[in-house]
Protein backbone atom coordinates (compact mmCIF):
# COMPACT_ATOMS: atom_id res chain seq x y z
CA UNK A 1 0.00 0.00 0.00
CA UNK A 2 2.90 2.38 0.50
CA UNK A 3 3.48 2.26 -3.24
CA UNK A 4 0.22 4.18 -3.94
CA UNK A 5 0.78 6.96 -1.41
CA UNK A 6 3.67 8.60 -3.22
CA UNK A 7 2.31 8.26 -6.77
CA UNK A 8 -0.23 10.34 -8.68
CA UNK A 9 -3.62 8.86 -9.45
CA UNK A 10 -2.65 8.14 -13.06
CA UNK A 11 0.57 6.36 -12.04
CA UNK A 12 -1.30 4.37 -9.40
CA UNK A 13 -3.89 3.14 -11.93
CA UNK A 14 -1.17 2.23 -14.44
CA UNK A 15 0.56 0.11 -11.84
CA UNK A 16 -2.60 -2.02 -11.43
CA UNK A 17 -3.16 -5.15 -13.55
CA UNK A 18 -4.61 -4.54 -17.07
CA UNK A 19 -7.87 -6.36 -16.31
CA UNK A 20 -8.52 -4.16 -13.28
CA UNK A 21 -7.66 -1.00 -15.30
CA UNK A 22 -10.26 -2.01 -17.91
CA UNK A 23 -12.91 -2.55 -15.23
CA UNK A 24 -12.22 0.88 -13.67
CA UNK A 25 -12.38 2.45 -17.14
CA UNK A 26 -15.75 0.82 -17.91
CA UNK A 27 -17.14 1.69 -14.48
CA UNK A 28 -16.33 5.41 -14.79
CA UNK A 29 -17.54 5.63 -18.39
CA UNK A 30 -20.88 4.20 -17.28
CA UNK A 31 -21.07 6.87 -14.57
CA UNK A 32 -20.25 9.58 -17.12
CA UNK A 33 -22.87 8.50 -19.67
CA UNK A 34 -25.52 8.06 -16.98
CA UNK A 35 -25.58 11.82 -16.31
CA UNK A 36 -24.64 13.10 -19.76
CA UNK A 37 -27.34 14.84 -21.80
CA UNK A 38 -26.37 15.61 -25.39
CA UNK A 39 -26.83 19.16 -26.60
CA UNK A 40 -29.41 18.10 -29.20
CA UNK A 41 -31.62 16.60 -26.47
CA UNK A 42 -31.71 19.76 -24.38
CA UNK A 43 -34.54 22.26 -24.98
CA UNK A 44 -33.32 25.36 -26.84
CA UNK A 45 -32.73 28.52 -24.84
CA UNK A 46 -35.55 30.41 -26.60
CA UNK A 47 -38.25 27.78 -25.94
CA UNK A 48 -39.49 29.24 -22.64
CA UNK A 49 -40.07 32.68 -24.20
CA UNK A 50 -41.69 31.15 -27.31
CA UNK A 51 -44.15 29.28 -25.08
CA UNK A 52 -44.87 32.54 -23.20
CA UNK A 53 -45.62 34.31 -26.52
CA UNK A 54 -47.91 31.50 -27.72
CA UNK A 55 -49.76 31.53 -24.40
CA UNK A 56 -50.24 35.32 -24.58
CA UNK A 57 -51.52 35.09 -28.17
CA UNK A 58 -53.99 32.37 -27.15
CA UNK A 59 -55.23 34.42 -24.18
CA UNK A 60 -55.51 37.52 -26.38
CA UNK A 61 -57.81 35.70 -28.81
CA UNK A 62 -59.83 34.23 -25.97
CA UNK A 63 -60.22 37.56 -24.13
CA UNK A 64 -60.42 39.70 -27.32
CA UNK A 65 -57.32 41.76 -26.62
CA UNK A 66 -55.84 43.42 -29.69
CA UNK A 67 -52.41 42.23 -30.84
CA UNK A 68 -50.89 45.70 -30.41
CA UNK A 69 -51.90 45.82 -26.74
CA UNK A 70 -49.97 42.71 -25.74
CA UNK A 71 -47.14 43.42 -23.26
CA UNK A 72 -44.39 42.60 -25.79
CA UNK A 73 -45.72 44.78 -28.64
CA UNK A 74 -46.39 48.31 -27.39
CA UNK A 75 -45.03 50.40 -24.56
CA UNK A 76 -47.78 51.46 -22.12
CA UNK A 77 -47.24 55.16 -22.84
CA UNK A 78 -47.77 54.59 -26.60
CA UNK A 79 -51.08 52.73 -26.33
CA UNK A 80 -54.19 54.20 -27.92
CA UNK A 81 -57.79 53.13 -27.56
CA UNK A 82 -58.69 50.37 -30.04
CA UNK A 83 -62.32 49.58 -30.64
CA UNK A 84 -63.31 46.18 -29.21
CA UNK A 85 -60.07 45.62 -27.26
CA UNK A 86 -60.77 44.25 -23.78
CA UNK A 87 -57.40 45.07 -22.18
CA UNK A 88 -57.37 47.15 -18.99
CA UNK A 89 -56.13 50.23 -20.85
CA UNK A 90 -59.00 50.25 -23.36
CA UNK A 91 -61.67 49.39 -20.79
CA UNK A 92 -60.60 52.23 -18.50
CA UNK A 93 -59.74 54.79 -21.21
CA UNK A 94 -61.22 58.20 -20.43
CA UNK A 95 -59.45 60.22 -23.15
CA UNK A 96 -62.04 59.36 -25.81
CA UNK A 97 -65.60 60.21 -24.67
CA UNK A 98 -68.18 57.41 -24.49
CA UNK A 99 -70.36 59.06 -27.13
CA UNK A 100 -67.51 58.99 -29.65
CA UNK A 101 -66.87 55.33 -28.83
CA UNK A 102 -70.56 54.55 -29.42
CA UNK A 103 -70.39 56.32 -32.80
CA UNK A 104 -67.40 54.17 -33.80
CA UNK A 105 -69.24 51.02 -32.72
CA UNK A 106 -72.34 52.01 -34.69
CA UNK A 107 -70.32 52.71 -37.84
CA UNK A 108 -68.50 49.37 -37.43
CA UNK A 109 -71.83 47.59 -36.99
CA UNK A 110 -73.08 49.05 -40.28
CA UNK A 111 -69.78 48.75 -42.22
CA UNK A 112 -67.56 45.76 -41.39
CA UNK A 113 -64.57 47.34 -43.20
CA UNK A 114 -64.53 50.41 -40.95
CA UNK A 115 -62.27 48.99 -38.21
CA UNK A 116 -59.24 48.05 -40.35
CA UNK A 117 -59.39 51.35 -42.25
CA UNK A 118 -59.87 53.69 -39.26
CA UNK A 119 -57.82 52.16 -36.42
CA UNK A 120 -55.05 50.14 -38.07
CA UNK A 121 -52.58 51.50 -40.61
CA UNK A 122 -52.01 49.58 -43.85
CA UNK A 123 -48.59 48.33 -42.73
CA UNK A 124 -50.10 46.67 -39.66
CA UNK A 125 -52.83 44.64 -41.35
CA UNK A 126 -52.50 40.94 -40.67
CA UNK A 127 -54.61 38.06 -39.40
CA UNK A 128 -54.55 39.67 -35.95
CA UNK A 129 -56.82 42.49 -37.17
CA UNK A 130 -59.42 40.26 -38.78
CA UNK A 131 -62.66 39.08 -37.21
CA UNK A 132 -62.68 35.68 -38.93
CA UNK A 133 -59.77 33.85 -40.56
CA UNK A 134 -60.02 30.87 -42.91
CA UNK A 135 -57.30 28.22 -42.72
CA UNK A 136 -57.08 25.36 -45.21
CA UNK A 137 -56.85 21.88 -43.70
CA UNK A 138 -55.81 18.81 -45.75
CA UNK A 139 -56.54 20.60 -49.06
CA UNK A 140 -60.24 19.82 -48.58
CA UNK A 141 -61.63 21.31 -45.37
CA UNK A 142 -61.17 24.74 -43.95
CA UNK A 143 -61.18 26.00 -40.41
CA UNK A 144 -62.96 29.22 -39.50
CA UNK A 145 -61.68 30.90 -36.34
CA UNK A 146 -62.31 34.22 -34.61
CA UNK A 147 -59.24 36.38 -34.09
CA UNK A 148 -60.45 39.84 -33.02
CA UNK A 149 -63.98 41.17 -32.69
CA UNK A 150 -64.10 45.01 -32.94
CA UNK A 151 -67.65 45.05 -31.55
CA UNK A 152 -66.69 43.18 -28.38
CA UNK A 153 -67.80 44.97 -25.21
CA UNK A 154 -70.09 47.36 -27.05
CA UNK A 155 -73.85 47.67 -27.04
CA UNK A 156 -73.81 46.19 -30.58
CA UNK A 157 -71.99 43.00 -29.55
CA UNK A 158 -73.50 39.68 -30.56
CA UNK A 159 -75.42 38.20 -27.61
CA UNK A 160 -73.93 34.72 -28.09
CA UNK A 161 -70.37 36.09 -28.17
CA UNK A 162 -71.04 38.06 -25.01
CA UNK A 163 -72.37 35.01 -23.15
CA UNK A 164 -69.36 32.94 -24.21
CA UNK A 165 -66.91 35.67 -23.18
CA UNK A 166 -68.55 36.07 -19.78
CA UNK A 167 -68.53 32.31 -19.14
CA UNK A 168 -72.23 31.69 -19.69
CA UNK A 169 -73.65 28.18 -20.03
CA UNK A 170 -75.34 26.81 -23.14
CA UNK A 171 -77.87 23.98 -23.23
CA UNK A 172 -77.40 21.71 -26.26
CA UNK A 173 -80.27 19.32 -25.51
CA UNK A 174 -82.87 18.71 -28.20
CA UNK A 175 -86.52 19.53 -27.58
CA UNK A 176 -88.74 16.50 -27.14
Amino acid sequence: MNNFNNKSLEESIQSLPKELQKRIYIFYYKLFWRDYVPLTAKPPSWLKYANYIQNKLWEAQKDNIHFLHLPFNTLPENKKWIMGCQCDFCKNDTIIPETEKHIHYLIQYRNSYYFPEKFISKSETSDHNEYLVFKLLNDEYFLLRKVFDPLCGSYKENYTSKRLREGGKFDFSYPV
